[in-house]
């Protein structure tokens, strides 16, 4: 086996996770708390302020500190791997289209519509983690993320992905996240730490002897995590009353009805969330084909 070492660039994006944390947990308790009562460009995103109408999207940005210091942070780590000639072209693309996608949901005007429409919230969900987790992990994962998922178990992952999905949309932690800034920080930290975990065991599996068997295990992952985000968006699109009271007035300066609004939000999930699960799968079934395809074959072929 090939001893065990992180490169510069790999230990600097480990040691960047835990300074990510302490931003997070210090400026959700402190200085962003001042910086909040001063201008509402530096508040979080939550329901505790008035909601967003159309005619004033496109100025409710958020640049709450909590949220743009790692942010700013875990881009600078990137570049410095890219500078260090790390990363090929495409990686260093799909890390930038990674990071814009978070900022989309994290920073945009969508973050702070997402605490008016739950159509909103679930396309900022999607994103955080669906959509911006593979490119990152594509772009080069840190050296402690490929050995946690090393480590990791797929079911594990996978079970703690779908925790961090339905948990999430549990109407009192759902609610929560949305008055609570210290439930906010959590819920975005876990559901973002869940999503990269969960896309690099599927995107990533072992080398060596323990590929084909972690192929299989991770294509399990992504058709079992396909069903059950079908199944929660199914039960928010037929459902027979507004799950979430927060959104009782909110939407109707969108021109939608509660319960229209959280239909919409089911769809997003059940129809373009769950056909990403369902791509991943398919690119993973033909990867597996590919890998077993020369033990069939005979050695004078």
């Amino acid at each position: 086996m090939a001893p065990e070492h992180a490169t510069p660039g790999a230990r600097a994006a480990a040691l960047g996770g835990v300074a990510l944390a302490l931003a997070v947990g210090l400026s959700g308790w402190g200085g962003g708390r001042e910086l909040a009562r001063l201008d509402p460009l530096w508040s979080l995103c939550l329901a505790a302020r008035p909601g967003v109408a159309p005619a004033g999207l496109w100025s409710s940005w958020s640049l709450a500190p909590q949220i743009v210091l790692p942010l700013l942070l875990a881009a600078g780590l990137y570049a410095r791997g890219a500078r260090a000639g790390r990363r090929t072209p495409i990686q260093a693309g799909c890390c930038v289209a990674g990071m814009l996608l978070l900022a989309a949901a994290l920073v945009s005007p969508l973050c702070r519509l997402a605490a008016s429409l739950a159509s909103a919230h679930m396309i900022q969900h999607v994103l955080i983690v669906a959509a911006a987790p593979p490119l990152l992990v594509l772009s080069l994962a840190p050296a402690s993320l490929r050995r946690a998922a090393q480590a990791c178990h797929p079911a594990l992952a996978a079970g703690l992905y779908a925790a961090a999905i339905w948990l999430s949309h549990l109407p009192a932690i759902y609610q929560a996240a949305l008055l609570e800034p210290a439930v906010h920080l959590l819920l975005l930290a876990c559901q973002l730490a869940a999503g990269l975990l969960f896309w690099q065991v599927l995107l990533r599996p072992a080398a060596g002897a323990e590929r084909g068997t972690r192929s299989g295990a991770a294509l399990l992952m992504a058709f079992a995590t396909f069903m059950h985000t079908s199944l929660l968006g199914a039960l928010l699109t037929f459902a027979s009353a507004p799950w979430y009271p927060l959104y009782e007035l909110r939407p109707q300066a969108w021109g939608l009805t509660p319960l229209a609004d959280q239909q919409l939000a089911g769809v997003i999930m059940w129809v373009p969330m769950s056909a990403l699960y369902l791509a991943a799968g398919l690119a993973l079934m033909a990867r597996l084909l590919q890998f077993r395809e020369p033990a069939g074959q005979s050695p004078d072929s």
